[in-house]
């Protein structure tokens, strides 16, 4: 299903226990506590520029460079052997990131991209697999994943900046869907993961829970040429 799919979900990979254990260094990320990070720490919905208090979708690009305490930690263990077994024993960590939704934003919005439109001209195409971790339940309500199934066999699409803006004012970039992209809604429990191919098309909905935050710990792995 992964290599045809470009997608799976997979149920209980982690146990409320194991969770409990990676979650306070998480949450040091995702309320502004780890200093230096620069543009690694910013809103995927919104302008560099934006206050903190004013994030919609809180995002820290590679936790494990400026914690490196957290590294080898269990998920990313587990997120390893997964990726093994589905691209190769050569799969290894290309990077990982922190992401959250907070509750009652529905202007956090993951705007319908490849993973390697983010990346430079130039950038291989070996296998991928990207995990993904739920820390909270993820629905409709709170923004959960959405694919585009099979999108990854199809090549590149052009990437745009969102509404125009020039990559110094926003990380954002987008691609645009046509009427015949089927669209799949994965929501998860806490605990379960997805694992995509970096070249699927996908993207997520807003917030618009009053109180349930949207959490997810992405661990992304690559073949060696």
């Amino acid at each position: 299903q992964f290599h045809r799919d470009g997608y799976v979900t997979l149920r209980g990979v982690l146990s409320e226990e194991e969770l409990a254990a990676i979650e306070p260094e998480f949450d040091r990320f995702i309320r502004g506590e780890v200093a230096g990070m620069g543009r690694d720490f910013c809103d995927m919905s919104g302008p560099y520029g934006r206050k903190f208090e004013d994030f919609a979708l809180v995002n820290a690009v590679l936790p494990r460079r400026y914690r490196p305490e957290i590294r080898d930690n269990l998920f990313e263990r587990r997120a390893a052997s997964i990726s093994r077994q589905l691209i190769g024993e050569t799969a290894t960590l290309d990077y990982d990131q922190f992401l959250a939704k907070r509750p009652a934003k529905p202007d956090a919005v993951f705007t319908w991209h490849q993973d390697l439109g983010y990346w430079p001209t130039g950038t291989p195409e070996p296998l991928t697999a990207t995990c993904s971790l739920a820390l909270d339940d993820a629905d409709s309500e709170n923004g959960c994943l959405r694919v585009v199934p099979g999108s990854h066999r199809k090549g590149l699409r052009p990437h745009r900046p969102l509404m125009g803006e020039d990559r110094e004012k926003s990380h954002i970039l987008s691609v645009e869907l046509t009427a015949d992209d089927p669209v799949v809604e994965l929501p998860l429990q806490r605990g379960d993961i997805t694992v995509h191919d970096e070249m699927i098309i996908h993207g997520s909905g807003g917030n618009s829970s009053p109180d349930r935050w949207r959490r997810t710990y992405i661990a992304a792995f690559r073949t060696k040429a």
